[in-house]
């Protein structure tokens, strides 16, 4: 008799937590995916890889279509023109994405799907919205958070995180970028993190 609830629980529904439980469920593993989010996808598809991705792609037809069509604009439309419509081309493509990252789906897999945030209690029990739930084996998928640098004055100053910035209303008029990822030139020149 097996005295876990789950052979694998996985903490985490973003790329690596999703690729585990769907794997786990398919090879007959009694799979547990529990996310804090309430959604899953995780930062790559709600606030990363998928959204920078569709802003890059769209600056860079863009860019091409105003190259060799001799198009001329002023800075101003260029700043403003269109915004909305790319906001709404970045919420399409993770939508069109989301759905593949359905509860539903992975319930179908074999996996059953929690949220909540879950706190180990042993190694093999955590305790997820007021009850105990315990799996053979743990895997960790948590992920990455956006960590605000201690820099003095810093909490008083409006700011934002790619958690906010590919669902912003309107185009900041100027920028300034704290930290970054090692950036390389990919096969089309733009510039893509590494």
């Amino acid at each position: 008799m097996n005295k876990h609830d789950y052979d694998i629980g996985i903490l985490g529904g973003g790329s690596a937590g999703l690729t585990m439980a769907a794997g786990a469920a398919r090879f007959g593993a009694k799979t547990l995916l529990i996310d804090k989010e309430y959604r899953l996808g995780g930062d790559c598809l709600h606030y990363g890889c998928v959204p920078s991705k569709t802003l890059i792609k769209t600056a860079h037809v863009y860019h091409l279509m105003k190259k060799r069509l001799s198009i001329r604009s002023s800075p101003a439309c260029d700043q403003a023109c269109g915004f909305q419509e790319i906001s709404a081309r970045i919420k399409s493509v993770i939508a069109t994405i989301e759905q593949h990252d359905s509860v539903e789906r992975f319930c179908g897999l074999g996996a059953k799907v929690e949220f909540g945030n879950a706190v180990f209690k042993n190694e093999h029990t955590v305790s997820l919205n007021g009850k105990d739930v315990s799996a053979k084996n743990w895997v960790i998928a948590t992920g990455s958070s956006p960590a605000m640098p201690k820099i003095e004055g810093l909490e008083q100053t409006p700011s934002i995180t790619n958690r906010d910035i590919f669902y912003l209303d309107h185009l900041p008029k100027s920028m300034l970028v704290l930290g970054a990822a090692r950036l390389h030139r990919d096969g089309a020149g733009l510039l893509q993190a590494r």
